[in-house]
């Protein structure tokens, strides 16, 4: 069975490419949200198996969208990324349930 995982990055060239890489390397089924709602709903619609997910987004960031991922209590695994994070940043994202 192929893994199916949704990338959340607000910056459309970005998510494009991690699709891309994990399509080409991993042999994937990748999904692309631009908006953390808008993953968010697709979460609760289609099953996923893990989410690759920015931490740098408007509206809604990564740990906004962390909080109410847990919500959906869903066992889905979430790698967390960023340009602009720091140790305390990560420490606070894996207390979140990355």
């Amino acid at each position: 069975m192929v893994m199916h995982i949704l990338v959340v990055d607000d910056l459309p060239t970005m998510a494009e490419q991690y699709a891309y890489d994990l399509k080409r390397t991993g042999g994937y089924v990748v999904s692309v949200s631009h908006r953390a709602e808008e993953a968010l709903d697709l979460l609760t619609r289609e099953p996923i198996d893990c989410v690759v997910l920015d931490l740098e987004m408007p509206e809604m960031d990564g740990f906004d969208f962390l909080r109410r991922f847990r919500g959906l209590a869903l066992d889905t695994p979430v790698i967390v990324y960023t340009g602009t994070g720091s140790y305390d940043r990560c420490i606070q994202a894996v207390r979140l349930g990355a």
